[in-house]
């Protein structure tokens, strides 16, 4: 028997992050059990992350501060109104300058040659400069203040931009990420199931187990994770046709414009965020809830407590300890990929461009320095922190109801 005792009475060891808490039981979940309890947990999951997401991708791709924009911010929008009867413009200083100093109002009239006033284009730079304005003082914005301007200029629509590619992609990303990630532990366990050393074998499998399946769910679902971020970044009123493409038109435009492999921009730093964020977690989620089970000086909530009385631990103190081990975890991961989720957020705004993930973190860096790369991780952690906790309990405990039913 190992020096450390076993949380499980029947299992050797841990296979994934709830397994030892089902009463001892060895079996894998169900496919279906597994597709339900993932499903719920990542449509949770979508609806409540999806503000956070908005005003994350808002921050992390909002323009940085030139000499105009600081203008701006200062100032507001420097243009007041349009005196048409007397062929004027008033700015916010209060001067009041005549039409002929602003020739890009002004367009050629018809036979005779007069010029006259064009309103729709003074409309359309009246409008840019607001939108300019507002971007630039959002800027500065904290999360939950940038969540009530959101809400104020563009309403619940504003808030859940992306919402359909976020739950296209969320539900089959989910499941498959967590399925794919018991399936692996199962069989790195059983290739170890003979290995005394059971520490060893922990310490491993979560990163191998974690990054792989990661890897596999992102691949297949990034092209609806990078209409997400598109629509998500797009401010109400910015674009000319007044609402943001759906799902289809958007997958059409990026074929039209940069071919199939164009609906993979931002491919690289997306893996090299989720991979390490996946084995980062997965490591953390184990270790963190093999200790809350092993700590007997919590008494009636630790595990331990139980298992010595060979009797299965309470659903509620597994709950507890999926939440808490699940919500510590991802807060170690998301400190730690913070600069990959930036560089993946601008690279798939900016439709990729030449530059490559490391150049990208380097222009970033010698533009903004090191809080650059963090931009936004604030924001992301809001997210990600209660809903990565909320996704992997639903998951976990939803696996231990249905395998009792289905």
């Amino acid at each position: 028997m190992a020096a450390r005792p076993i949380i499980s009475p029947t299992p050797p060891v841990r296979s994934d992050a709830g397994r030892s808490s089902k009463g001892g039981s060895s079996q894998s979940s169900s496919l279906l059990s597994r597709i339900i309890s993932g499903s719920t947990g990542s449509i949770i999951y979508a609806l409540s992350g999806t503000p956070i997401e908005v005003v994350k991708i808002r921050q992390q791709t909002a323009p940085r501060e030139d000499s105009f924009s600081s203008s701006l911010r200062r100032q507001g929008n420097p243009v007041k109104k349009l005196l048409r009867s007397r062929g004027a413009i008033v700015l916010n200083n209060g001067l009041m300058l005549p039409i002929d100093a602003f020739p890009c109002l002004v367009s050629p009239g018809g036979g005779g040659g007069v010029s006259k006033m064009d309103y729709s284009i003074y409309s359309r730079l009246f409008e840019s400069c607001r939108t300019a304005s507002s971007i630039v003082q959002e800027q500065s914005f904290g999360t939950f203040r940038m969540l009530k301007t959101i809400f104020r200029n563009e309403g619940v629509a504003g808030l859940y931009a992306g919402l359909k590619p976020t739950l296209a992609m969320s539900i089959p990303n989910t499941v498959l990420y967590l399925s794919s990630y018991d399936e692996i532990s199962e069989r790195l366990h059983a290739m170890h199931s003979s290995n005394s050393d059971v520490d060893a074998s922990r310490a491993y499998i979560p990163l191998v187990a974690g990054s792989t399946a990661r890897i596999i769910s992102s691949f297949a679902t990034a092209p609806l994770e990078l209409i997400r971020t598109r629509q998500a970044s797009i401010i109400a009123g910015s674009i000319p046709q007044g609402r943001a493409p759906g799902i289809l038109e958007e997958f059409r435009l990026l074929v039209r414009t940069g071919g199939l492999m164009s609906c993979y921009n931002g491919l690289g730093p997306l893996l090299l965020r989720d991979a390490p964020f996946a084995a980062i977690y997965f490591l953390c989620l184990e270790q963190f809830r093999g200790s809350l089970s092993d700590n007997t000086s919590l008494g009636r909530w630790s595990g331990r407590h139980y298992t010595d009385q060979g009797v299965q631990i309470p659903a509620s103190i597994d709950v507890i300890h999926t939440f808490a081990a699940g919500a510590s975890a991802a807060l170690v991961a998301t400190a730690l990929t913070g600069p990959f989720d930036v560089v993946k957020t601008v690279r798939q705004v900016s439709n990729g461009g030449n530059a490559n993930t490391l150049s990208c973190i380097r222009q970033i860096f010698r533009d903004e320095g090191v809080k650059g790369l963090w931009r936004g991780n604030v924001s992301r952690m809001i997210k990600v922190v209660p809903g990565h906790a909320a996704m992997i309990t639903c998951y976990e405990f939803g696996k231990r109801v249905f395998d009792g039913v289905l």
